[in-house]
């Protein structure tokens, strides 16, 4: 495949942690006899890189500053998770200033409230709760230029799953593909969509995933495409892979699958699966499908890239039926939690809630109803706490 390239990415002072996720397949392990792998955290955009390089030295002093996130309550089971979050960043003890918005849609319609939008825009960093809402959804997405969305899904041990040790991150598309909202009626009887690729989108997740790659010391990406029916626009999406692919050639492999081999190789050969990078709606699939191999739907952490900052969300569903009962699975919260917190530097913070997490799924029994058990969502967190105070 490499020769074919070289022919042709509330108000509360907290302390928060971030998410470890695990990058690099041939790491030495640690005394677990687990893979030990050195930290993920969101890569910079392109407008950010500059900004980053030069904060790398104050690292030490982010630890200590307070930093104001947008906490974006959502609906449903959103304020028990928002709740959570909030309860174990206070016990890991990281500065985080919250404002804590819980009208997230405009008066009037279901448009992104100004408060939010004003929010995000001076914080540049945020959580969010679920909201059901596509309208809403879009509606962020276009307002902060959200053009990709990056899903970590890793085996956690001690939670149920047939498909053993696979460490995965899958990178998407949110601007354009299927998910461009673009549809009218023909004629009666008759619907159609749209489906929008430009040069520019498909260059701009490109370069962002090979440079995602590189930095996190990913050593294979593998783009999901339909071209051989969309020769358009999904050939126009691989093109740009392939481009990008040109320059990293020596240390990145690259492969292109369809769609549907994509999909066999994640069920049936996830531990041989690196970085998986696709259009908007080939890759909810996949973000859903590995997702769910985890154990459990809606624990995969994630979040959206945009250069205006980033929004973090395990898009779980809001689950309405579940709301105020208490019974509700945090865990997806919680890693992006922590995830979002590494990305403030708080790395320390971000190994404490990490491992807590992981550590009441692998040493306790303490499962919420969803994976089997019969914890409450508040037993969950408190079991976390008491993880990270019992190792401080």
């Amino acid at each position: 495949m490499n020769t074919l390239r070289r022919i042709r990415l509330v108000y509360l002072r907290s302390m928060g942690g971030a998410f470890r996720l695990y990058s690099g397949k041939d790491q030495k392990k640690d005394s677990a006899g687990q893979k030990a792998k050195p930290p993920e955290k969101p890569a910079e955009t392109a407008k950010g890189k500059g900004e980053a390089a030069g904060a790398g030295a104050g690292a030490d002093d982010s630890a200590n500053k307070a930093n104001k996130v947008t906490m974006i309550i959502g609906e449903g089971v959103g304020p028990e998770m928002m709740s959570a979050v909030q309860e174990v960043i206070c016990a890991v003890k990281a500065p985080i200033e919250w404002d804590i918005l819980e009208q997230y849609m405009a008066p009037d319609s279901k448009d992104v409230s100004a408060e939010v939008i004003a929010s995000l825009r001076a914080t540049k960093v945020g959580i969010k709760g679920p909201v059901d809402s596509r309208h809403w959804q879009r509606q962020i997405r276009k307002q902060f230029a959200q053009f990709a969305y990056v899903s970590l899904c890793s085996h956690i041990e001690g939670l149920d799953s047939v498909f053993g040790d696979f460490d995965i991150v899958i990178i998407r598309d949110q601007m354009e593909g299927d998910y461009s909202g673009i549809e009218h009626l023909v004629v009666p009887g008759v619907s159609q969509t749209i489906k929008v690729s430009t040069t520019a989108g498909a260059a701009r997740v490109s370069e962002f995933v090979f440079n995602y790659a590189k930095q996190h010391n990913r050593k294979k990406i593998t783009v999901a495409h339909k071209a051989n029916i969309m020769r358009l626009t999904d050939g126009n999406f691989l093109e740009a892979m392939r481009a990008e692919a040109e320059k990293h050639v020596d240390n990145i492999g690259f492969e292109e699958r369809y769609l549907d081999t994509c999909v066999v190789n994640l069920l049936m050969r996830p531990d041989k699966c690196d970085v998986m990078v696709s259009s908007s709606m080939y890759g909810d699939v996949l973000r859903v499908i590995a997702g769910g191999m985890m154990g459990v739907p809606g624990i995969c952490p994630g979040y959206s890239v945009s250069s205006l900052g980033t929004v973090f969300e395990s898009r779980t569903k809001a689950c309405h039926a579940l709301a105020g009962k208490d019974q509700a699975n945090p865990t997806g919260s919680l890693l992006c939690a922590a995830l979002m917190l590494r990305h403030l530097k708080m790395d320390k913070q971000g190994d404490a809630v990490e491992c807590a997490v992981r550590k009441v799924y692998r040493d306790t029994d303490i499962r919420t109803p969803d994976t089997g058990g019969k914890a409450k969502c508040s037993e969950f967190v408190k079991a976390v706490c008491d993880c990270m105070e019992k190792d401080e």
